[in-house]
């Protein structure tokens, strides 16, 4: 029963953040607030090796859906709370204020909301898929699953993945060069499209249309009942998460190199094995059976602790925007253990050139000939 109950913590985030508009005033900072709790809770987490037990799926699958429905009340609301005023009292600044319902947007947007949008993407229902794609407007990105399912899962930890973020290369500029690329990858998909189908590329028949269109609908319905700054405010937010989910994009297969076209072995991703981590991403940090076999439920994937591991995700994600702490106490470490311990002698080579480029240490100099312990593969 515990495993049913689980990923309702998923829901209980997303409710602190309703309740927060609800009540107004300061309490617009509750759904963010979810982060410093998560993360105190994240600290004290022990890793969690164990299987996930289901008998009955669809149980299993009752918070995701759910989600789906807390997330509409939650943009609700937002509306709600915005035509009916701030509920701000004595001397509390407004913009305060707003800028945490502006941050709660975002960080819920971003954290359970992409796990669950990632989970559905994977699924083959049209109901699954059409979901993933709603919810995945929220963080402005309504056809990720294009470049995800048909680009990242096919090249990831190469350079022709969207999704790469080489060696030495900071967060910031990653976030606007993977918006960009996975857009490219995105608007090659629609031309293909066009050209089977004969639409105009903004065709109704095209999907680039109802990526734009999906996308602007929450701020225009935000904004129909809330007002124009909350329809403003929405869009700020909708466009704000899609460069923190970059962020967290960044630390999940960050400088690991693989040979184009080689099986997928356990070393070819990082993993974050503990209890908040595991419910909170709905798996997703259970990274390297996702990729194994990306078909997969969530409830499905085996963790792997002989795989290559990071500290916790929300250590990770605090550590990437401050690129001395990031390079210093995690990249370069985890990386120079992992080419030395995990790394094939084809993969060495290329990690050997991509710390040149970086500017880091040449670590596999001595150690070329040294023996290396490959995951099984796919």
């Amino acid at each position: 029963m515990t495993d049913y109950l689980r990923y309702y913590l998923c829901s209980l985030v997303v409710l602190a953040g309703v309740a927060g508009f609800v009540l107004g005033g300061w309490w617009m900072w509750a759904g963010v607030g979810t982060f410093f709790v998560l993360a105190g809770l994240d600290a004290v987490s022990r890793p969690d090796h164990s299987l996930r037990r289901f008998r009955y799926p669809r149980l299993a699958d009752a918070p995701l859906y759910l989600h789906c429905v807390l997330m509409v009340a939650l943009y609700a609301a937002f509306a709600w709370r915005m035509q009916a005023g701030l509920g701000v009292q004595g001397a509390v600044p407004t913009v305060l204020v707003l800028a945490g319902a502006v941050a709660s947007l975002v960080w819920l947007n971003a954290v359970p909301n992409v796990p669950v949008a990632h989970e559905l993407m994977h699924r083959k229902d049209w109901l699954s898929r059409g979901l993933a794609k709603f919810i995945s407007a929220m963080f402005a990105d309504a056809h990720r699953d294009v470049p995800h399912l048909y680009t990242h899962h096919i090249h990831f930890d190469t350079e022709a993945d969207a999704d790469y973020a080489p060696r030495g290369s900071s967060v910031y500029p990653f976030m606007w060069r993977c918006t960009r690329r996975n857009f490219e990858e995105l608007l090659a998909a629609a031309r293909k499209r066009q050209a089977v189908t004969g639409a105009a590329l903004w065709s109704p028949r095209n999907f680039l249309f109802w990526e734009f269109a999906v996308l602007l609908s929450i701020p225009l319905a935000v904004g129909l009942y809330g007002g124009p700054l909350a329809g403003a405010l929405t869009l700020l937010a909708q466009i704000s998460s899609k460069f923190f989910l970059e962020a967290l994009n960044y630390i999940q297969h960050y400088g690991l190199v693989r040979v184009p076209g080689s099986p997928t072995r356990l070393h070819h991703t990082w993993n974050h094995l503990t209890w908040i981590d595991r419910t909170i991403g709905y798996e997703i940090t259970t990274h390297v059976d996702h990729h194994i076999d990306p078909d997969l439920r969530f409830d499905q994937l085996v963790p792997h602790p002989d795989a290559p591991q990071m500290p916790n995700l929300f250590v990770c994600a605090v550590s990437a925007f401050i690129p001395p702490l990031w390079f210093g106490r995690i990249a370069k470490p985890l990386l120079k253990d992992w080419d030395l311990r995990f790394a094939s002698p084809q993969e060495r080579h290329i990690a050997r050139e991509a710390n040149r480029k970086a500017g880091w240490p040449d670590w596999l100099a001595e150690q070329s000939e040294a023996p290396f312990a490959q995951g099984a593969p796919a």
